[in-house]
Protein backbone atom coordinates (compact mmCIF):
# COMPACT_ATOMS: atom_id res chain seq x y z
CA UNK A 1 0.00 0.00 0.00
CA UNK A 2 1.51 3.49 -0.91
CA UNK A 3 1.97 5.71 1.85
CA UNK A 4 -0.55 8.37 0.55
CA UNK A 5 -3.64 5.68 1.41
CA UNK A 6 -2.02 4.71 4.95
CA UNK A 7 -1.97 8.07 5.63
CA UNK A 8 -5.51 8.38 4.83
CA UNK A 9 -6.40 4.92 7.14
CA UNK A 10 -4.47 6.29 10.22
CA UNK A 11 -6.15 9.49 9.92
CA UNK A 12 -9.65 7.88 10.33
CA UNK A 13 -8.98 5.56 12.64
CA UNK A 14 -7.22 8.06 15.23
CA UNK A 15 -9.92 10.72 14.90
CA UNK A 16 -12.26 11.00 17.62
CA UNK A 17 -15.40 12.71 17.11
CA UNK A 18 -15.30 16.04 19.17
CA UNK A 19 -18.55 16.52 21.23
CA UNK A 20 -20.52 19.56 18.97
CA UNK A 21 -21.50 22.85 20.77
CA UNK A 22 -24.73 23.81 20.28
CA UNK A 23 -27.07 27.10 21.19
CA UNK A 24 -29.83 25.87 23.07
CA UNK A 25 -30.61 28.93 25.36
CA UNK A 26 -30.04 32.69 25.62
CA UNK A 27 -26.86 32.25 27.85
CA UNK A 28 -25.33 29.68 25.09
CA UNK A 29 -26.01 32.28 22.45
CA UNK A 30 -24.46 35.20 24.37
CA UNK A 31 -21.48 33.14 25.39
CA UNK A 32 -21.26 32.39 20.95
CA UNK A 33 -21.62 35.81 20.60
CA UNK A 34 -18.71 37.56 23.63
CA UNK A 35 -16.58 34.40 21.24
CA UNK A 36 -17.35 36.39 18.05
CA UNK A 37 -16.63 39.83 19.59
CA UNK A 38 -13.39 38.35 20.97
CA UNK A 39 -12.42 37.22 17.77
CA UNK A 40 -13.25 40.29 16.03
CA UNK A 41 -11.02 42.14 18.40
CA UNK A 42 -8.04 39.67 18.05
CA UNK A 43 -8.41 40.22 14.32
CA UNK A 44 -8.19 44.10 14.73
CA UNK A 45 -5.30 43.75 17.17
CA UNK A 46 -3.14 41.74 14.45
CA UNK A 47 -4.01 43.89 12.13
CA UNK A 48 -2.97 47.07 13.85
CA UNK A 49 0.13 44.91 15.15
CA UNK A 50 0.69 44.17 11.25
CA UNK A 51 0.34 47.56 10.24
CA UNK A 52 2.82 48.94 12.78
CA UNK A 53 5.25 46.42 11.86
CA UNK A 54 4.38 47.12 8.24
CA UNK A 55 5.13 50.84 8.55
CA UNK A 56 8.64 50.39 10.73
CA UNK A 57 9.54 48.08 8.34
CA UNK A 58 9.40 50.48 5.16
CA UNK A 59 10.92 53.11 7.20
CA UNK A 60 13.69 51.00 7.61
CA UNK A 61 13.38 49.56 4.15
CA UNK A 62 13.69 53.22 2.93
CA UNK A 63 16.48 54.23 4.70
CA UNK A 64 18.71 51.50 3.92
CA UNK A 65 17.71 52.24 0.13
CA UNK A 66 19.15 55.92 0.52
CA UNK A 67 21.88 54.26 2.19
CA UNK A 68 22.98 52.90 -0.38
CA UNK A 69 21.59 55.12 -3.39
CA UNK A 70 24.63 57.73 -1.79
CA UNK A 71 27.05 55.08 -2.03
CA UNK A 72 25.98 53.88 -5.42
CA UNK A 73 26.50 57.32 -6.85
CA UNK A 74 30.19 57.53 -5.01
CA UNK A 75 30.90 54.31 -6.56
CA UNK A 76 30.14 55.40 -9.91
CA UNK A 77 31.30 58.43 -10.20
CA UNK A 78 34.61 56.70 -8.93
CA UNK A 79 34.18 54.46 -12.03
CA UNK A 80 32.97 57.41 -14.18
CA UNK A 81 36.92 59.33 -12.71
CA UNK A 82 38.67 55.93 -13.95
CA UNK A 83 36.84 55.40 -17.39
CA UNK A 84 37.76 58.94 -18.17
CA UNK A 85 40.79 58.66 -17.18
CA UNK A 86 41.19 55.27 -19.84
CA UNK A 87 39.72 57.37 -22.64
CA UNK A 88 42.37 59.94 -22.61
CA UNK A 89 44.64 57.56 -24.41
CA UNK A 90 41.96 55.40 -25.62
CA UNK A 91 39.15 57.02 -26.80
CA UNK A 92 37.23 53.97 -27.22
CA UNK A 93 37.63 52.21 -24.09
CA UNK A 94 35.61 50.55 -21.36
CA UNK A 95 35.64 48.63 -18.25
CA UNK A 96 34.93 44.90 -17.76
CA UNK A 97 35.01 43.41 -14.34
CA UNK A 98 33.32 39.90 -13.59
CA UNK A 99 30.42 41.76 -12.86
CA UNK A 100 29.29 43.99 -15.58
CA UNK A 101 30.94 46.78 -17.69
CA UNK A 102 31.20 50.31 -17.61
CA UNK A 103 30.88 52.28 -21.23
CA UNK A 104 29.59 55.58 -22.44
CA UNK A 105 26.90 55.99 -24.73
CA UNK A 106 26.79 59.31 -26.73
CA UNK A 107 23.30 61.37 -27.07
CA UNK A 108 23.03 62.80 -30.42
CA UNK A 109 21.78 66.70 -30.22
CA UNK A 110 18.20 67.41 -30.00
CA UNK A 111 15.51 69.64 -29.10
CA UNK A 112 14.45 70.47 -25.66
CA UNK A 113 10.79 70.79 -26.48
CA UNK A 114 8.66 73.80 -23.91
CA UNK A 115 5.18 72.79 -22.57
CA UNK A 116 2.42 71.77 -25.64
CA UNK A 117 0.63 74.88 -24.81
CA UNK A 118 3.02 77.18 -25.48
CA UNK A 119 3.93 75.63 -29.05
CA UNK A 120 0.65 75.36 -30.03
CA UNK A 121 0.23 79.13 -29.35
CA UNK A 122 3.37 79.95 -31.27
CA UNK A 123 1.93 77.48 -34.52
CA UNK A 124 -1.15 78.62 -34.13
CA UNK A 125 -0.18 82.05 -34.56
CA UNK A 126 1.86 81.63 -37.12
CA UNK A 127 -0.72 79.70 -39.35
CA UNK A 128 1.54 76.64 -39.32
CA UNK A 129 -1.66 74.54 -38.16
CA UNK A 130 0.09 71.57 -40.84
CA UNK A 131 2.01 70.59 -37.83
CA UNK A 132 -0.92 70.49 -35.20
CA UNK A 133 -2.35 67.21 -34.70
CA UNK A 134 -6.61 67.10 -34.36
CA UNK A 135 -6.54 66.85 -30.71
CA UNK A 136 -4.58 69.68 -30.82
CA UNK A 137 -0.88 68.83 -29.85
CA UNK A 138 1.68 69.63 -32.09
CA UNK A 139 3.45 66.48 -34.30
CA UNK A 140 7.39 67.29 -33.32
CA UNK A 141 7.96 64.23 -35.83
CA UNK A 142 7.21 66.89 -38.89
CA UNK A 143 8.15 69.90 -36.77
CA UNK A 144 11.82 68.45 -36.60
CA UNK A 145 11.90 67.37 -40.47
CA UNK A 146 11.39 71.04 -41.29
CA UNK A 147 12.66 73.11 -38.45
CA UNK A 148 16.35 73.30 -37.98
CA UNK A 149 18.18 75.19 -35.38
CA UNK A 150 20.30 78.34 -36.31
CA UNK A 151 21.87 80.01 -33.41
CA UNK A 152 19.53 79.54 -30.80
CA UNK A 153 16.61 79.94 -32.82
CA UNK A 154 14.36 77.33 -34.37
CA UNK A 155 13.46 78.42 -37.93
CA UNK A 156 11.50 76.87 -40.53
CA UNK A 157 12.81 76.42 -44.15
CA UNK A 158 10.48 79.42 -44.86
CA UNK A 159 12.25 81.10 -42.36
CA UNK A 160 9.49 81.38 -40.01
CA UNK A 161 10.87 81.24 -36.09
CA UNK A 162 9.08 78.47 -33.94
CA UNK A 163 9.12 80.31 -30.24
CA UNK A 164 9.88 77.45 -27.55
CA UNK A 165 12.33 74.94 -28.48
CA UNK A 166 15.96 75.17 -27.11
CA UNK A 167 18.68 73.14 -28.49
CA UNK A 168 19.35 70.12 -26.22
CA UNK A 169 23.34 69.42 -26.77
CA UNK A 170 24.77 66.34 -27.77
CA UNK A 171 26.02 64.74 -24.50
CA UNK A 172 27.66 61.31 -23.50
CA UNK A 173 25.96 59.39 -20.28
CA UNK A 174 28.03 56.61 -18.91
CA UNK A 175 26.26 53.17 -18.56
CA UNK A 176 26.25 50.69 -15.61
CA UNK A 177 25.55 47.32 -16.86
CA UNK A 178 26.01 44.85 -14.14
CA UNK A 179 26.00 41.12 -14.84
CA UNK A 180 23.37 39.13 -13.42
Amino acid sequence: MSALPKLDLENESTEVEKPKFEVHDLSSATWVMRKLCDFNNQDTEVKRVAQEQIVAIQKWQQKELEKNESSREYMEGLLSDYLHDMRQTDPKARISTPYGTVSTRKQREGVNWPNDKKLVQSLSDQGLTQYLKPNPKPDKTAIKKDFHFVGDHFISNDGMILDGPTIKPASETTMFKFNE
